[in-house]
């Protein structure tokens, strides 16, 4: 009996020593795993990752953090393999449910669905409670993509208030000291080059702020003359630069130059009271209020069509985006009429969420805005997908240089793969071990970007040889717009690939190393690893990146045979690195314009030629795809390899996006440099 306990007693102490070296072994690894993972280093990490698995295979944190390396790295699928077994396995969290259903809507997306319906209503944003009492009565409004911000009309307190995306005001343009107002009855409001263009309805002018809201000057002047103005309303500005301003009180449209010398009057003896003005392609739209229509004219003030006739009851505001005219019906509601089809539909939401209905706009998340002319509310309205799906949310890097002062990389989305822009603080909380960090920053997002890293991919087979003078013209004109502090790497593909290696930008070396390398090859056989390289090379680097890419478009067996588009497309993406192309064949155009757009590159053609040669500035300016966040976090030194908890939440517009992440307490810190590199 002894003799069998003992034996009892050896097998389980055997069993638990196991159990703890297979323990140490797995957390081993998986340590190493996430130092490999958070310099980026994807391949040595999955490998690590993998072999932390094979001593715990039931490890979700583990197999959670391969997932997120195989993505990183570009295998989708990969990724995809591992969340499914961590739900397989018994595991809830919904943070591996929305990644997953995120790459699963990602990887069956239809780039032309149409996110602009349904809509749900999502609140009333009242502009005396949520605005600081700045906004009463709000008549137009309109979107700036680039500052993803909103402009509204207050004809109660008489100035123009611009508030940011999470509701707060940034300014009140046209407000004088106190509250006095340079405006009698603000109306119709237009943003173009950086200069607001607003409409007087009781003063008959058009006064001109820059974007800070600086007055500049003014125009217009009251009468009945064809010159003059009675009651200006809606603006627009066309493609070709003439301002359209609704002369409301003399029942037609006023046509200027933008610097207010008046050209021509539109609509006489057709339009009856007219409100709001839009406009695209060449085509303006007008709501004839009083005729319960929408009128279209051409640019030179030719009657095209008539839209809604029996239908419209008090048109007003307009807004054209994606090919949609936006009707506000100070009665009905809203209708959306399809330019292309010419179908007029009625808004498909409950629409007495408003007392007036006058204006609306949309924004870059095609988000819906209608003011309420009899209140200060302002109805916003979700797509429905956007309401559901949320925020999509990534911590790529955490940085434990200067513990416990931690700086993390984090990318944000929404449901079309979008990246959200303009964030602040405000809109982002940190937590760790469950207790909420008072206080973040944003602002090295900023301080990084100032110079520039470029890996400039030319493809040098046969067919690029007829396009070499536009090529240099080309490169020219990038480098000589790109500063000292700027750097560069050229990299030359055909059946063999030559690189200069990173340098500080340089015409005369640049333009020379390329002319040394010969046309060779029927098509660039490298360029794939060409590009894998390049990305592989710019995920650390803390400046404002891209890869750019000439190519005359040929593709054979073996141009994607090392690594496909699709793996390229989610590397560069998932890793914010634009791709950029410029095309002189538009052969292959769907790969390559494919790559660009998932990247939030862009791709040109020939026919696109001003605009390539302004590349440089482009990329310059273009919205981080990533933020960098500082934050003071829990100061644990004194429990060294201890696993800290990190979560993430960001919410913007009533969407929210949660990531769960971590970090062990550092023994020694890594090298990793806090300043621009």
């Amino acid at each position: 009996m002894r003799l069998l306990i003992s034996l009892v007693l050896l097998t389980v102490s055997a069993f638990s020593y196991s159990q703890t070296i297979d323990t140490i072994n797995s957390e081993k690894n998986f340590k190493s795993g996430m130092i490999r993972f958070y310099n980026r280093e994807y391949e040595a990490a999955i490998q690590l990752f993998s072999k932390a698995l094979s001593y715990q295979k039931l490890d979700s944190r583990t197999r959670y953090y391969l997932g997120c390396a195989y993505l990183n790295a570009g295998y989708t699928k990969n990724a995809i393999d591992e969340w499914e077994n961590i739900v397989k396995f018994g595991d809830t969290s919904y943070e591996v449910r929305q990644k997953l259903n995120d790459l699963y809507f990602r990887l069956a997306i239809d780039k032309r669905y149409d996110y602009s319906n349904p809509y749900i209503f999502t609140r009333l944003y009242n502009g005396l409670e949520n605005g600081m009492h700045k906004i009463d009565r709000p008549s137009f409004i309109i979107y700036d993509n680039k500052s993803d911000s909103i402009i509204i009309s207050s004809t109660l307190t008489r100035y123009v208030v611009e508030i940011d995306g999470s509701g707060n005001p940034i300014r009140e343009i046209g407000r004088n000291f106190g509250e006095f107002s340079a405006f009698k009855l603000p109306m119709g409001i237009c943003l173009y080059n950086d200069k607001f263009y607003i409409a007087d309805y009781r003063a008959d002018e058009i006064y001109i702020f820059n974007r800070e809201g600086k007055y500049l000057s003014k125009f217009g002047s009251s009468g009945v003359a064809s010159s003059n103005i009675a009651g200006p309303m809606g603006l627009y500005i066309s493609e070709d630069e003439y301002l359209f301003a609704v002369d409301n009180g003399n029942d037609r449209i006023q046509k200027f130059d933008l610097k207010g010398e008046w050209i021509q009057s539109i609509g006489e003896g057709i339009l009856k009271r007219p409100t709001g003005v839009a406009g695209a392609n060449g085509i303006i739209y007008v709501s004839d209020t009083v005729n319960k229509r929408i009128a279209a004219f051409d640019t030179f003030g030719n009657m095209l069509a008539s839209i809604g006739d029996g239908i419209l009851q008090e048109p007003l505001g307009l807004f054209i985006k994606n090919g949609k005219l936006y009707i506000c019906d100070a009665e009905n509601g809203l209708y959306i009429y399809d330019i292309t089809g010419k179908i007029l539909n009625k808004f498909n939401t409950d629409d007495h969420k408003v007392q007036f209905a006058f204006d609306v706009c949309l924004d870059s998340k095609n988000i819906l805005y209608e003011t309420d002319f009899n209140t200060p509310n302002i109805a916003i309205f979700n797509p429905l997908q956007l309401q559901y799906a949320n925020l999509g949310l990534q911590v790529s890097q955490i940085w434990l240089s200067h513990y416990p002062r931690n700086l993390l990389h984090l990318r944000v989305w929404d449901k079309t793969g979008k990246p959200v822009n303009n964030l602040k603080e405000g809109n982002i909380s940190i937590f760790e071990e469950g207790t909420e960090i008072p206080f973040i920053r944003l602002g090295p997002t900023f301080e990084f970007r100032k110079n520039m890293y470029s890996k400039i991919i030319i493809d040098k087979s046969i067919s690029m040889n007829e396009y070499d003078p536009e090529l240099i013209e080309m490169l020219n004109s990038f480098l000589t717009r790109s500063s000292g502090d700027d750097w560069l790497d050229i990299v030359t593909v055909s059946d063999s690939m030559e690189s200069t290696g990173k340098m500080p930008s340089s015409i005369f070396r640049s333009i020379d190393f390329i002319k040394k390398v010969p046309y060779r090859g029927t098509y660039p056989q490298e360029l794939d690893s060409a590009m894998h390289s390049a990305i592989t090379e710019l995920l650390n680097i803390n400046r404002n990146k891209a890869v750019i890419i000439f190519t005359a478009g040929e593709i054979g067996n073996s141009t994607f045979s090392n690594y496909d588009a699709d793996l390229l497309s989610t590397y560069a993406r998932q890793n914010a690195i634009p791709v950029y192309v410029i095309d002189f064949t538009d052969k292959n155009r769907d790969i390559y314009e494919r790559i660009t757009e998932e990247t939030f590159g862009r791709y040109y053609s020939m026919k696109d030629l001003k605009d390539i040669l302004k590349i440089y500035h482009d990329i310059k300016i273009a919205p981080p795809l990533e933020y960098i966040v500082s934050y003071e976090g829990l100061d644990l030194k004194g429990l060294r390899d201890m696993w800290i908890n990190v979560h993430i939440k960001v919410k913007y517009k009533n969407l929210m996006g949660i990531d769960d992440t971590g970090y062990y307490v550092p023994e020694l810190f890594a090298p990793v440099s806090l300043t621009p590199q």
